[in-house]
C-alpha cells in the first residue's frame, strides 16, 4: 500500500508573510472577527513596519483567506497519512486514530481553529467562504480515502461524500470544545469515533436495505 507522504507545505511562505498571519491569528483566537482587526494592529502584534503588510497582502481579507488556506495545508495531508497508516496497520481503528490526529491538530493551532470557528458564522462573506470551503476540502479528501482504502465498498460515493462533510462539520465544531475542557477531550474522541462508525453503519444498512 502506498502511503500519503508527510509535508510541510508552508515551507516556502516567507517569514514576514508568516509572522503576520500568527499576529492576526493570535489576535482573533479569543472571538474577534478579522472584520474587526486593523492593518496597523497586526502589524504592530507581528512587530513589523505597517508597510510591510502590502509587500505580502491587498487586503485584511486576503491574509485572512490565506491564514486559513494556510492551516488546510498542512491539516489535510497530516489526516491523509494518518487514515492510510492507520488502514494499513488496523482497518477498524481508522476513526478513533484519525479524530485523535484531528483533535491534536486543533490544539496545537488553537489559534487558528478558534478564529475560523468565530469566522465560520461571521459578518464577512468572503471568510465565511473561505473557511467553509477548507472544510469541503478535507471532506472530499476523507472521501477519496475511504473509497480509495476500500473501507466502506458497500457505500456509493455519493452516500460516502455526505457522511464524509457530516463527520467534518461535526469534528469541527468539537474542536471548539476539546481545546477548552481539558477534562473531557478523551470522552469527546470516543464520542466522535462512535458517531463516525454509526453514521456509516446505518448508511450501510441502509444500502443494504434498497438494494
Amino acid at each position: 500500500m502506498e502511503l500519503i507522504p508527510e509535508t510541510d507545505l508552508d515551507v516556502d511562505v516567507a517569514p514576514g508573510k508568516r509572522r503576520l498571519i500568527e499576529a492576526a491569528l493570535r489576535l482573533t483566537a479569543g472571538g474577534r472577527g478579522f472584520a474587526t482587526l486593523g492593518l496597523r494592529e497586526v502589524a504592530r502584534e507581528a512587530g513589523l513596519n505597517p508597510n510591510t503588510f502590502y509587500r505580502h497582502f491587498d487586503t485584511l481579507d486576503d491574509l485572512a483567506r490565506e491564514a486559513v488556506e494556510s492551516v488546510s495545508r498542512r491539516l489535510r495531508p497530516m489526516l491523509r497519512r494518518e487514515r492510510w497508516l492507520a488502514a494499513h496497520d488496523e482497518p477498524h481503528s481508522v476513526p478513533r486514530r484519525a479524530c485523535v490526529a484531528f483533535f491534536a491538530f486543533a490544539l496545537d493551532n488553537r489559534e487558528a481553529f478558534l478564529s475560523a470557528l468565530a469566522e465560520y458564522h461571521g459578518t464577512s462573506p468572503a471568510l465565511r467562504e473561505a473557511v467553509r470551503a477548507n472544510l469541503q476540502e478535507v471532506s472530499v479528501e476523507m472521501a477519496d480515502d475511504v473509497v480509495q482504502l476500500n473501507l466502506m465498498p458497500a457505500l456509493a460515493r455519493p452516500t460516502v461524500d455526505e457522511i464524509c462533510t457530516q463527520i467534518v462539520l461535526q469534528l469541527f465544531h468539537l474542536s471548539n470544545e476539546y481545546i477548552g475542557t481539558a477534562a473531557h477531550r478523551e470522552a469527546l474522541i470516543g464520542y466522535a469515533e462512535r458517531f463516525i462508525v454509526r453514521l456509516f453503519a446505518g448508511a450501510a444498512v441502509l444500502e443494504a436495505q434498497h438494494s
